[in-house]
């Protein structure tokens, strides 16, 4: 049995080895009055103080390309009449943008769909009638913006019911992304410093970082028309302006 003198020798070894492991897991502790790094329990590494702060960045600029979807429903009692009428509308479509001096790989078919609408009385009742549906519809990249509405007013001309997807963007946005890196890690340092001055210590390197962008595009609009157009004159599109954010999490040494 262990003597008096020895349990208590015991009982503070224990409590110092559980103060060791705390401090190992808690990487905190106080010499001279302030903070410094402690060693890990694991690896013996130094656990760096930091300020963790997040940067936003905004850059802006004038859309260069306008991306759109047209399309030609046809709807038809008999099913060669619609596949043959939206054949037609679209070829004349296709003609257009053509005319309009649209290079060909800038159209693409993104949809082609024929499907059976079986048609009702107004009691709900099954007539034993059906209607034949055809959609096809092409997306369409366009560099000139200003010839956006003049596009629109030439394809409901020729034929196209229905206009999806309006998108200005920009063709190449790697400026705009640096712009906004480079906006998005100056807030993020000034608001380290006005941190670290509220706290008494100093910015130091920075420990980590990490990037998160977003690029939103102005405008994306859907709208419908009912047979083909004529007569309207050019439609009236604002491109708005294309904006690029970028956020950024960085976390920076703190000097004492």
């Amino acid at each position: 049995m262990l003597s008096k003198s020895m349990r208590n020798v015991l009982v503070v070894v224990l409590m110092v080895g559980f103060a060791a492991m705390a401090l190992g897991c808690s990487g905190i502790a106080e010499a001279g009055g302030g903070l410094v790094p402690v060693q890990t329990a694991q690896t013996g590494e130094e656990i760096p103080y930091t300020i963790n702060v997040t940067g936003l960045g905004n850059a802006s600029a004038q859309p260069d390309v306008v991306y759109f979807n047209l399309g030609v429903e046809s709807v038809e009692t008999d099913a060669n009449k619609a596949i043959e009428e939206n054949t037609t509308r679209m070829n004349a479509v296709l003609e257009a943008l053509t005319a309009l001096e649209i290079k060909a790989e800038d159209v693409q078919t993104t949809n082609y769909n024929m499907w059976v609408e079986d048609v009702y009385d107004r009691d709900g009742q099954y007539t034993g009638e059906v209607r034949y549906h055809v959609i096809n519809q092409v997306n369409v990249k366009l560099d000139d913006i200003s010839l956006t509405g003049k596009v629109l007013e030439e394809a409901l001309k020729a034929g196209v019911n229905n206009v999806g997807g309006i998108e200005f963007s920009v063709d190449d946005a790697t400026a705009l992304e640096q712009e906004a890196r480079q906006n998005a890690l100056t807030d993020a340092r000034a608001k380290a410093e006005e941190l670290a001055s509220g706290l008494g210590v100093r910015v130091g390197k920075v420990h980590l970082v990490t990037e998160f962008t977003n690029n939103a595009t102005p405008i994306s609009v859907r709208a419908a028309y009912d047979g083909a157009g004529g007569g309207g004159g050019e439609v009236p599109i604002a491109s708005g302006s294309y904006d690029v954010t970028v956020q950024v999490q960085v976390a920076f040494d703190i000097i004492q």
